[in-house]
């Protein structure tokens, strides 16, 4: 399965993603694949619709280095302080752009093995989180500007 990363433009970067209902054989392959590619394509993230898929399925690498596969993402809780900081996104290359977003998530999601966990994540391991968690709703650090009319 050769996967292509989608660019600004492509449908499937603003539509709304659907939950997974089995974690299947392809489902757990999309997912390494996926970590493949985005090591490959240098990121700290990816989520499903960024290869043309409209699933809920994303990956991130954490600050710890290691990378996680996070399938149905759920948020529960986000903190009050937040911080505004540059961001970047593979789908829209070589745009920076500056993003307030909560310090602190809990999250609640699946792994590839139907475990599920339950994390509290911080500072980049939240934000990366939260970036790719916008992608799961059709939702790209450029809607953050339309929506403020800059």
């Amino acid at each position: 399965m050769d996967l292509a990363l989608k660019i600004l433009g492509a449908p499937c970067l603003n539509k709304p993603s659907i939950p997974i209902t089995d974690i299947t054989d392809d489902i757990i392959q999309l997912s390494e694949r996926m970590k493949e590619k985005m090591i490959e394509w240098g990121g700290i993230g990816l989520a499903a619709p960024q290869v043309g898929q409209n699933i809920r399925l994303i990956i991130i690498r954490l600050s710890s280095g290691k990378i996680q596969e996070m399938i149905n993402p759920r948020i529960s809780w986000t903190s009050e302080d937040r911080k505004h900081i540059e961001e970047g996104c593979l789908s829209i290359p070589q745009k920076i752009m500056w993003i307030e977003r909560p310090e602190r998530v809990r999250v609640k999601f699946q792994t590839s093995e139907g475990e599920f966990k339950y994390w509290c994540l911080n500072k980049m391991d939240a934000r990366v989180f939260l970036h790719e968690y916008d992608h799961l709703d059709g939702i790209l650090m450029t809607s953050y500007y339309e929506l403020l009319g800059t």
